[in-house]
């Protein structure tokens, strides 16, 4: 049985966006860089990767 999930990845493509919309949301910016960032879905248990990039389409 699965009872969380410590990490998660997401492929973006504005970055800036991106981080505006989950700070929006209440998440807080644990790293910060052009292509990679992470924001705490949960502080100190769980966040979420986003990585900017040019193909964002998911099957």
């Amino acid at each position: 049985m699965i009872k969380g999930l410590y990490e998660a990845h997401l492929p973006v493509r504005n970055m800036q966006n991106t981080l505006h919309f989950y700070q929006k949301l209440g998440l807080e910016v644990a790293h910060e860089c052009e292509k990679v960032s992470f924001v705490w879905i949960e502080k100190g248990k769980s966040w979420l990767g986003l990585w900017e990039a040019d193909q964002v389409n998911i099957p």
